[in-house]
């Protein structure tokens, strides 16, 4: 589409607006996307029978951990004991899980790369299965987790008999959730999965700031930390603003057509590499791997045992075990591992840091691995008889465009990343921590889910207009 019809495809004023909700059936697809969520919001405040909601909130030990960021995740459905304290969280990490299983196993990279719509069927088919696992081994924990909580309690009739129908109950809400994200995907508008995750952000939000100004008028937050920690934020939403819309324009050559005796040159045209093309993917990603772990180790602790002594636990019976780990320097390793475990899963430790950013420096390079395929573009530029301007056609083109793109995700990723890690520390500097170290993360999913779903939204009501006008016949849903 060259400039003139972009320009001229702009969407602005009352009656664009008015044709744009009634675009393609836009309208029907909003108010769709409008009622799974308003379900997805009367099943948060839904809770989970035989436990008192009321007491999981006087224990706020338990959101000084990654369970806090479970609880934003979930929209508060954790705190409150709800159905849905699952969230999205299993099929997040199903997915991830996946998508990891089919660069090493090649039968499921055969389906998501050469099997076609059947194959990518079959691939997600096999997520919803990882998915149940997650679901009830997580579902498991946290009904475990419940029954040890004491001083007061949680779990007002504790046994076996709460222990199964918490986790059947919890599992089968978490596949619920599942259904949402896709049905949204499907039918709606957006991606189903970030936007759960971005209404269940939203929704504490109000939450974190009436926090935030009660630590004020308590003083144990300074007014000039919270002015300095808005500043950096609003520097960062136009930061992640500037990456979600940064493209490298890389200029291609118009094809040679031969009719009759005269040569004809086909108009110059553009490829628009994204800076980052995993978009807020890498962030959730990361955070979500960050999770189970983190999640884990919670309940451990409930115990009175870290990971570290459990595992001493489980190898004693081994010969000559003990006698081991009774040598002094054996002792330090132990010590050193156990710290910086604890450290890697803690905010406000620069371990914590150092393992976040290069998650997502990994899920950057790793998604954009997926959703560009870098030698099908130099394929088919190949074959339409054009190339990019100074590069010669085939191979060429897709060491160029490999290398081209790895410096862009590079620098995106990396954006990112700091976006994502410096906040936390800004908190801890200007003691505001009524955050949770979640400040950061929470403003680039917000603020790239707000960004993809609108691109959606106008994409349907660009393709509606093009339908108008004749350009493509009414069949085709998208441009």
């Amino acid at each position: 589409m060259d400039s003139q019809s972009r320009r001229g495809a702009k969407i602005g004023g009352p009656e664009d607006l008015v044709k744009m909700l009634s675009a393609a059936g836009l309208k029907e697809r909003i108010f769709f996307t409008l009622m799974v969520i308003a379900i997805y919001r009367i099943g948060v405040h839904i809770p989970i029978p035989g436990v008192d909601p009321s007491a999981f909130t006087k224990h706020p030990e338990l959101a000084q951990n990654l369970l806090g960021m479970i609880d934003l995740f979930t929209g508060g459905a954790l705190n409150k004991l709800s159905i849905f304290s699952m969230g999205i969280g299993p099929y997040i990490t199903a997915s991830i899980i996946m998508q990891l299983m089919s660069v090493v196993v090649p039968k499921l990279e055969e389906l998501q790369k050469h099997s076609g719509e059947q194959g990518r069927k079959q691939l997600a088919q096999y997520t919803r299965i990882a998915c149940v696992g997650l679901a009830v081994f997580q579902s498991l924990m946290l009904a475990n987790l419940l029954t040890k909580i004491q001083n007061p309690p949680v779990v007002l009739t504790p046994g076996p008999l709460f222990m199964v129908s918490t986790t059947i109950i919890l599992s089968a809400c978490a596949v619920f959730v599942m259904w949402m994200g896709e049905i949204i995907t499907e039918r709606g508008v957006g991606n189903g999965a970030s936007l759960l995750i971005f209404l269940g952000i939203a929704s504490r939000l109000p939450v974190m700031v009436k926090n935030t100004y009660e630590a004020v008028q308590t003083g144990q937050s300074p007014v000039w930390g919270v002015i300095v920690l808005c500043a950096v934020f609003l520097l960062l939403i136009a930061l992640i603003v500037c990456l979600q819309q940064g493209v490298r324009k890389v200029q291609v050559l118009g094809a040679r057509r031969n009719v009759g005796r005269q040569v004809f040159n086909a108009p110059e045209d553009s490829i628009y590499l994204p800076v980052n093309p995993s978009g807020v993917m890498a962030i959730i990603f990361a955070s979500s791997l960050l999770m189970f772990p983190s999640t884990v180790m919670s309940f451990a602790a409930q115990s009175g045992k870290n990971p570290f002594q459990i595992i001493y636990e489980l190898m004693t019976p081994i010969p000559g075990f003990v006698n081991f780990c009774k040598e002094q320097w054996v002792q330090n390793v132990w010590s050193f591992l156990t710290i910086e475990t604890a450290n890697a899963f803690s905010y406000y430790h620069w371990e914590h840091s150092v393992l976040y950013f290069m998650l997502i420096l990994f899920f950057a390079f790793f998604y954009a691995s997926i959703v560009i395929p870098v030698r099908d573009i130099a394929e088919n530029l190949r074959r339409s008889g054009r190339a990019i301007h100074g590069v010669r056609p085939g191979r060429p083109t897709s060491e160029f465009l490999e290398k081209t793109l790895s410096r862009l995700i590079f620098i995106g990723a990396s954006a990112v990343g700091i976006i994502a890690i410096l906040p936390i520390h800004v908190e801890q500097m200007t003691y505001v921590q009524t955050l949770q170290g979640l400040g950061s993360t929470s403003l680039i999913i917000l603020v790239g889910v707000a960004i993809d779903t609108q691109r959606q939204i106008k994409t349907h009501a660009l393709s509606a207009r093009y339908q108008a006008q004749g350009l493509f016949p009414s069949g085709n849903k998208e441009i």
